[in-house]
């Protein structure tokens, strides 16, 4: 139960990162209405989880001509690196959650 529990919040703090930085850099991408609410809330509170990544490599923005919109790297490698490490993440807690719970059957039988 507690297994379910704790990867499922997590699961979900992951799923709302992802959809927040992929929501941001594909919003970019394609030149979305920056007077639009959806798309000034998107990039207001994505912001927190893209910032680190500001910078980095000193990559920056490129316009996008067929869209108009910009090619953010910051966004891209943020939702890269936030994918990877919640595969990491979830990958150790069922390594430790999994003893435990094929211990607690095989005793059961």
């Amino acid at each position: 139960m507690l297994r379910s529990l704790v990867l499922t919040i997590l699961g979900l703090v992951w799923a709302v990162v992802l959809v927040l930085v992929g929501g941001r850099f594909l919003a970019l991408l394609v030149g979305a209405n920056t007077e639009s609410e959806l798309v000034d809330r998107l990039y207001r509170h994505s912001d927190f989880w893209v910032k680190p990544f500001f910078n980095m490599f000193d990559l920056t923005n490129k316009t996008v001509e067929e869209t108009g919109g910009v090619f953010e790297p910051a966004s891209f490698i943020a939702f890269i690196t936030y994918f990877l490490a919640g595969l990491l993440v979830a990958a150790i807690l069922n390594a430790v959650f999994t003893p435990f719970s094929g211990q607690r059957h095989a005793h059961e039988a």
